[in-house]
C-alpha cells in the first residue's frame, strides 16, 4: 500500500505576488480595510485585532468559506469566521474528522478510508479494515489518544491542487478515494461527495506537517492545535454508498465543540437522554428484552410488559367506541334541539294568524 507519508507531493499553493499594491477589503458591517496585495485572511484578522487573529478559523468571501491562508482580492467582501459560529463549528468538526483518519491510518497502516464529513454535533469517518475486521470500544480509546498526540503536535494543514490523473495516482491504493475522484470528475457528484472533490477538473487535497494526506475541498482550521475538545463515541457498520453487495465499512462517530465547557454539557445531555431511553427503561423495569439469538428486532415481552401492553391495547380499542358513543349522544341532543326549533318556527305563523283574526273580529261593528 502507498505510504501516505513518503510520496512526492504537489507544491503548496503559492499565494505570493510579484508586484505589490494595495487592495481594499470590505467587512460585513460596511467598513473597509486596506491591505498589501497578496494579503491573506489571517493578515486581515491580524489587521483588525490580535485577539481576532488568535481565534480566527477560516474566512467567508461572499457565500464561500476559504482557508485563512487563501489570498484576498481587491473588492472582496470578507467575514472572519471563528469557532463560536455554526460555520466555524462545522469547519472545526471537519478538521477533527481528518485527524481521526490520520490516527487510524497511523495505527492500522493497511486500513483504507472513505469519507469523513461533519454532522450535527460532531463528525464521522468510514474505514475498511483488512479481512473485514472491526473496531471495538478499546480501540476507540487508543485512537483518541493518538488523535490528542496529533493535536498537541500542532501540525499545519496545507492545501494542494493537482489534476485528476495525478490524484488517481496519488490515491491509487485507496479504492474509495479513487471512486470519489472518478465519479465527481465525470460529473456524477452528489451532496454526500460534494465536500470531497471539485468537478472542474482539479482535485484538492490537504497535507499536514507529518505528511498525512486526505482528499478534500476544505477549508480547514490553520493547524491541529486549534482542535482538542472532542470525544469518540461509538462504532457502527455502514455500507459504502448504501450498497449491501459491497463490504461493510467501520464508521467511527465523534463529537467536537469549541471549548471544554460545551463538550462537557453535550456529553451530560447524552447521559441524561440515555437514562430516559425506552430500551434501557424497558430492560430496567423488566418489561421486554431483545435476545441476540432471536434477532435484534424481535421483542420478547416479560409478564409485566405483557400486562402493560394489554392495558394499552384495551384502551386503544375502547377509546374509539367511547368517542363514537359521545358523538352519538351529542348528535342526538343537537337533533332534538334543532327539531324543537323547527317545530316552534312552524308553529309561529299559526299563532300570528290567530292573533290577527282576533283583532279583526274586535274591530268589526256590532
Amino acid at each position: 500500500m502507498t505510504d501516505l507519508y513518503s510520496h512526492k507531493i504537489a507544491p503548496c499553493i503559492d499565494y505570493s505576488q510579484d508586484s505589490m499594491s494595495d487592495i481594499k477589503i470590505t467587512l460585513p458591517d460596511g467598513s473597509s480595510r486596506t491591505l498589501p496585495e497578496g494579503s491573506t485572511g489571517y493578515d486581515l484578522a491580524a489587521d483588525i485585532g490580535a485577539g481576532l487573529a488568535k481565534v480566527a478559523l477560516v474566512v467567508k468571501k461572499g457565500e464561500e468559506l476559504h482557508d485563512l491562508s487563501a489570498p484576498l482580492e481587491d473588492g472582496d467582501v470578507v467575514a472572519i469566521v471563528t469557532q463560536e459560529t455554526e460555520e466555524g463549528l462545522e469547519v472545526l468538526r471537519h478538521s477533527t474528522a481528518h485527524v481521526l483518519a490520520q490516527a487510524v491510518l497511523d495505527l492500522w497502516p493497511d486500513a483504507t478510508y472513505a469519507i469523513g464529513p461533519p454532522i450535527e454535533n460532531g463528525f464521522y469517518y468510514d474505514f475498511y479494515l483488512p479481512d473485514n475486521a472491526s473496531f471495538n470500544p478499546e480501540d476507540l480509546e487508543v485512537i483518541e489518544k493518538k488523535m490528542r498526540e496529533i493535536v498537541k503536535a500542532d501540525q499545519k494543514f496545507h492545501r494542494h491542487e493537482i489534476t485528476t490523473d495525478e490524484a488517481l495516482k496519488l490515491f491509487s491504493d485507496h479504492e474509495y478515494k479513487k471512486e470519489i475522484i472518478e465519479k465527481v470528475s465525470s460529473g456524477g457528484s452528489d451532496q454526500e461527495l460534494s465536500s470531497e472533490v471539485n468537478s472542474d477538473g482539479t482535485v484538492s487535497y490537504y497535507q499536514n506537517d507529518e505528511g498525512f494526506i486526505d482528499l478534500c475541498l476544505g477549508p480547514h482550521v490553520p493547524s491541529t492545535g486549534r482542535l482538542g475538545h472532542f470525544a469518540l463515541q461509538k462504532v457502527a457498520g455502514a455500507y459504502w454508498r448504501g450498497d449491501t453487495n459491497r463490504p461493510m465499512l467501520q464508521r467511527i462517530y465523534g463529537t467536537a465543540w469549541a471549548n471544554k465547557k460545551d463538550l462537557k454539557e453535550h456529553l451530560e445531555r447524552l447521559v441524561e437522554a440515555e437514562k430516559r431511553d425506552h430500551r434501557r427503561l424497558a430492560s430496567d423495569l423488566d418489561l421486554v428484552s431483545w435476545p441476540e439469538t432471536l434477532g435484534p428486532g424481535l421483542a420478547v415481552w416479560h409478564p409485566k410488559g405483557a400486562l402493560v401492553r394489554k392495558i394499552i391495547e384495551d384502551y386503544s380499542r375502547e377509546r374509539p367506541k367511547q368517542t363514537i358513543t359521545r358523538q352519538g349522544r351529542a348528535k342526538g341532543a343537537l337533533d332534538g334541539f334543532f327539531a324543537g326549533s323547527r317545530s316552534k318556527a312552524t308553529a309561529m305563523p299559526s299563532k300570528r294568524r290567530q292573533m290577527r283574526t282576533r283583532r279583526r273580529s274586535r274591530s268589526k261593528p256590532t
